[in-house]
Order: C-alpha cells, then structure tokens, then sequence
C-alpha cells in the first residue's frame, strides 16, 4: 500500500479484549484507506493479537502496525508510546485518529473527518457527537457537544467535551503539544485535549460518528473517584477565575464525587447529557 495515499493513522490501544478489537477493526471502512496502529499493553497469551491473524483478516482494507508490550505500562504509557512510534515513522500523516477496542466507527467516519480537517487547516483537534449503548448493544443516549469553538472554550471547564475515541488531531499540533500527561490518572485524555482547547482553534462536528460500548468495566465506572479528582486537578490547573464555567466545573466535579455512578448514568440516559 502506498504510504503517500493515507492521510490518517488510528491509534488504538488493547489490552485482553481480542473481541472488541476486531469489531472495530470490522467497522473501519476500506474508503479511505487508514493505517492502523494497535498497541497491545501486556494482555494474557490467549487475548495477545497476532500480527499473521491481523493482516488475514484485516490487511486488505487497511495498513496494519502492531506493537507488543511484555508487561503492563498503563493507558497513558500506551498511548504516549503509539503517538511517538507515529511522530517517528509517519512524520507526514496529516492526522491521528483515536478509536478504543470494542467501539463501532461510522461507515463513513474517517471520510467526514477528513475532508472536515481538510477544509478547515486552523482546526488541530475535531470531536464529534457519539451514540452511547450498553454492553448488550441497547441505546442509551447521544453525546451532543456544543459547537462554536467559543461554547467550546468556555464549557471545557464542565467536563470533556471531546470523547476520546472519536477524535481526530492534527499531526503538526501532537508535534508542538507533545504527548499525554502522567499527573492526571484516568483523566489523561481531558488534560491532553485541555492543550489542544487553549492553544489551537479546535472543532466538533453536530453527527455521531462512533458507538461507544460502555463497560461497567471501564475506567470511568472502576477509577470514578481517582478520575474526578484528576479533573479537579486538571480544571484547578486551567483556572480562570473570570469564567463562570470554572466555578461550575468545580461544583460540578464536587457534585459527581457525591452520588453513586448508577446514579449518574440514569441522569445521563434520562437527560441526555455527557
């Protein structure tokens, strides 16, 4: 496959979910080609991907790179290592997309995100709006984001307004950011795309463009309390005393830390809120 032909490589990493994996790699679409870069962190022998079972399964709808940890690092490790493998050995991908084992991409998403990025070179970050179902594929709710990158700037201090496997970043901006921070654990993606929010013009498009699975599993339901401290930490960081939504962020961070996730999640599905 020639290299010069993708615009887009999808980072994604796996640990012991060998199913999900390959539900998501089914969804991606062969137009455009994408390359694919999967980053297993130590999983168990029999959940191991193999490079021979990828590429049969795989390798004709898309370029496929896989990178085997013998231990465990951790998400932040995994995903700093597969954005510096990129920066090293696709300089000139215009773009890094990131998907989680066990999501389903829009047949059409890396097309949307694309030629969106394409048509708008100011933007170094696009999110979008996201289905969300249960482990059992029953709907729960869609994301809906605001849009104007002035809402976007302003209500970063409320929650992440980025869900982390449906975005798309510029290459070129990863280069002058950097990489994830490790002081923020389980919230790496909110401090990361926080970068992103203050100093490029970032954007999200008003379509669902990934169903997310989510799994009482996840690090959301299983670090909840490690996680909304990270987000204190991260808000605290980014303060600005003059923004209404700081201080509502903090209240609401402080609010989420008191009620039982249950909770949370009915409030999510009956609101539709994120």
């Amino acid at each position: 496959m020639d290299n010069q032909t993708i615009k887009t490589t999808v980072l994604i990493p796996h640990y012991n979910n060998l199913e999900g994996l390959y539900k998501s790699l089914e969804s991606i679409s062969s137009h455009p080609k994408v390359r694919v870069l999967i980053v297993d962190d130590g999983s168990r022998a029999e959940q191991r991907p193999g490079e021979a079972e990828l590429q049969k399964r795989f390798g004709q709808k898309m370029e496929l790179v896989l990178l085997l940890n013998e231990q465990n690092r951790g998400i932040e490790h995994v995903l700093n290592q597969g954005l510096e493998y990129i920066l090293r050995h696709f300089p000139d991908c215009p773009y890094i997309a990131r998907l989680d084992c066990g999501d389903i991409c829009h047949p059409e998403r890396f097309a949307i995100q694309e030629r969106y990025m394409d048509e708008h070179p100011e933007v170094a970050l696009l999110g979008c709006w996201v289905n969300f179902y249960d482990m059992e594929g029953n709907y729960l709710f869609t994301y809906k984001a605001p849009l104007d990158e002035r809402s976007i700037r302003k209500k970063m201090y409320l929650k992440s307004l980025f869900i982390h496997p449906a975005v798309i970043m510029r290459t070129s901006a990863v280069k002058e950011i950097g990489f994830y921070p490790y002081d923020y654990p389980a919230a790496e993606d909110y401090a990361y795309f926080f970068k992103f929010v203050k100093q490029f013009p970032t954007a999200i498009i008003p379509q669902s463009l990934i169903s997310y699975i989510w799994n009482p599993s996840g690090i959301s339901a299983t670090k909840r309390k490690k996680q909304l401290k990270s987000r204190v930490k991260v808000i605290w960081a980014n303060r600005n005393f003059g923004n209404l939504y700081f201080w509502l962020g903090l209240l609401r961070v402080c609010a989420l830390l008191l009620l039982p996730y249950s909770w949370i999640l009915f409030l999510k599905r009956r609101l539709n809120i994120q």
